[in-house]
């Protein structure tokens, strides 16, 4: 039995096998073992021994002479078993109090999650760093929270990379918050309210946690809901509690609907239409004026500049792997043909050549059906830029979402006692965007004067056209 390495603490297959066989072959009259903690450490061996020996036979260690025809010696081997079984349980405790207290300094005790691996020549035996897959991973991250694209999508680019993963799997990683810096364990229990509760953690996070707020927003499968009436309350999650630091949820009373924060301390409540017409009015000063609309396209045309010298780029570096594959599909056909590898090998070898092929061809095409006319494009989004707050009152729940989320990817807090919206962070672009308009409306804008240096700073902040997705 020690070869399979199995644990003494249950009675697992090959015990149970063993078991089987012992009582099936009549012959079988002892079972030796080195020590009686071997053959079992729990009270369930003491049952075992028990029905072996009704059916004549006996369990004897090779290094503990004790006799079980002997009451004495019987109570002794259980003794044995039921200490072992105690022994057992404070290791277990001890290892347990031991990982608590790792995941409560932020440090992963176990294996990494795929995209991470273990600093070996570090002198802190947890410390993580980001590995290749997790560049790739940090760049799905980017792609979910900018183009918005399906998870299949997702993981046809990452497989065109060398990246093989499922949508199941994707989807895991876009939830798991270990990708934004934080740790969320079973044995970190929950919090007041009943919520796994969640640490910072050590390790270097993949994406920023405005980026993972984004992508989970976006997430439209199991393991994301939404409340029973969303339509009626887009600010669900997004408004938060000046006191406590909660969000705000929606509720229904008597056919008129509120916020209110669920802490029975705080005592915030708000109608949503109140907070819905002062989030409207907020946006307005996001919103540029209509003669403005020249230095937005500028903006915007920069910035889809510089999305198409990446996706240049891009493209470049897969064709240059397709290259490289179609050499190696060459050389395989040229061994085969001459005998040098088996067929099953070949067969082998070239079905995973054309698939990567095959993938890196979809995000071509793709790739290439994604050009796009700059100058209409941008002209688009500044329409929409020039209207952002009517785009938010009259839209859809889903595009509601999609414009707040962009504006204030950390949501804003409500401010009860001056009744109005106060913002935690806001996107730096429309920052940009709310000087240039806030200037214009003062008179401190001169018509001939042309702020050339906006675009660079729109271009840093990483804005997609505020169209994309809508």
């Amino acid at each position: 039995m020690g070869q399979t390495n199995e644990s003494a603490k249950t009675e697992g297959k090959k015990f149970k096998e063993m078991i089987t066989y012992a009582i099936k072959h009549k012959q079988i009259n002892t079972i030796l073992v080195y020590s009686y903690d071997r053959f079992s450490r729990s009270e369930e061996g003491i049952a075992t021994r028990a029905m072996l020996k009704s059916k004549g036979i006996s369990v004897v260690s090779a290094t503990q002479p004790i006799d079980d025809d002997t009451i004495s010696g019987a109570l002794m081997q259980k003794m044995i078993i039921i200490f072992n079984e105690f022994e057992n349980n404070l290791r277990k405790d001890k290892c347990t109090a031991g990982m608590i207290e790792c995941l409560e300094r932020g440090d992963w005790f176990s294996q990494p999650p795929m995209g991470y691996s273990k600093r070996k020549d570090s002198p802190n035996k947890h410390e993580l760093y980001i590995n290749e897959t997790g560049e790739l991973l940090r760049q799905a991250f980017k792609w979910k929270a900018t183009e918005e694209i399906p998870d299949t999508e997702i993981c046809r680019r990452l497989n065109a990379h060398g990246l093989k993963i499922y949508k199941q799997r994707l989807s895991e990683i876009f939830h798991n918050p270990f990708y934004c810096g934080k740790i969320k364990h079973a044995l970190l229990g929950k919090d007041s309210e009943g919520n796994d509760r969640i640490v910072q953690g050590n390790h270097p996070p993949l994406v920023d946690e405005a980026t993972w707020n984004k992508v989970n927003g976006i997430q439209t499968h199991s393991g994301y809901t939404q409340s029973k009436e969303p339509e009626l309350f887009p600010l669900n999650k997004h408004v938060v509690c000046p006191k406590c630091g909660r969000h705000l949820t929606g509720y229904t009373v008597k056919g008129l609907q509120y916020y209110k924060c669920s802490h029975k301390d705080c005592r915030v409540n708000v109608s949503a239409m109140e907070l819905h017409s002062k989030y409207r009015y907020l946006l307005r000063d996001y919103s540029v004026p209509s003669p403005l609309l020249p230095i937005v396209e500028d903006m915007v045309k920069t910035i889809l500049k510089e999305r198409e010298e990446y996706q240049e780029n891009e493209t470049t570096e897969l064709k240059s792997k397709q290259t490289n594959l179609l050499n190696l599909r060459k050389q395989v056909m040229l061994r085969y043909g001459k005998g040098e590898i088996k067929t099953d090998v070949y067969e082998t070898t070239r079905e995973e050549i054309d698939q990567e092929l095959a993938d890196i061809d979809a995000v071509l095409e793709k790739e290439l059906t994604k050009k796009s006319n700059l100058e209409n494009l941008a002209r688009e989004a500044a329409l929409t830029a020039c209207k952002i707050d009517d785009l938010w009152a009259y839209g859809t729940f889903g595009n509601r979402q999609k414009v707040q989320n962009l504006v204030f990817p950390e949501g804003i807090v409500w401010e009860q006692t001056n009744r109005e919206n106060l913002t935690k962070k806001e996107n730096e672009a429309f920052r940009v965007m709310r000087s240039i308009s806030n200037s214009f409306k003062s008179g401190k804008t001169k018509k001939e004067e042309k702020p050339l240096d906006f675009s660079s700073v729109v271009a840093e902040a990483g804005l997609e056209p505020a169209t994309s997705g809508l």
